[in-house]
């Protein structure tokens, strides 16, 4: 298991339980992307054709950390009274999309919008491609609908909370041709509103 069991009690019954609007899960290792690193939820795998899969036994991981991950999964999905949305910004990339499978467990009905909120201040080593020599990718164990494929450009996200809705919005900057001055005027190239 990733987390603690208490850990994982709380987030269930925090889950179930809460009265508001918007309840937003961050976790530091993304839900919906694996770029074949060992410490991720998913057992896919850097394979000798450049490509993840899922086939060759990945060294080191647990069968625990995906169960994990379906329970937690489980109970976003299953929250009816607010949004479920999850944001995380380990892959480094700018990224969005909607969880619809997690292995057996179908989510058409109360699907999860995850989200790369990407960093604004990776070196050149720092993308996945770069060190892992595979861009993030959705894995084999998920049905991820992407709205906006893995982007590995400097980036950011911005979240505004309004009673009835969370409108996400998604930046990128590049550090190759545009100014550091150009942050204060960019505008998103993504924006993602999602209601109760």
């Amino acid at each position: 298991m990733f987390l603690d069991t208490e850990v994982e009690k709380w987030l269930h019954a925090r889950s179930a339980a809460s009265d508001a609007a918007h309840v937003v899960h961050s976790p530091s290792n993304p839900f919906g992307w694996s770029a074949g690193k060992w410490g991720e939820w998913y057992p896919d795998v850097l394979g000798a054709d450049g490509r993840l899969s899922a086939t060759t036994p990945k060294p080191y991981w647990q069968a625990g950390w995906l169960a994990q991950h379906d329970r937690i999964v489980s109970a976003i999905s299953a929250m009816n009274r607010s949004t479920r949305l999850m944001v995380s910004g380990d892959l480094h990339a700018v990224a969005a999309g909607d969880i619809r499978r997690a292995g057996r467990l179908a989510l058409d009905k109360n699907s999860i919008t995850t989200v790369l909120s990407g960093t604004i201040g990776t070196g050149p080593g720092g993308w996945p491609s770069a060190f892992r020599g595979v861009a993030p990718a959705p894995p084999a164990h998920l049905e991820l609908v992407e709205t906006v494929k893995p982007i590995e450009q400097h980036g950011f996200t911005l979240l505004d909370f309004t009673p009835d809705r969370i409108v996400v919005r998604l930046f990128t900057w590049d550090v190759k041709t545009m100014p550091v001055d150009a942050i204060d005027r960019l505008e998103p190239f993504r924006t993602i509103e999602l209601g109760r």
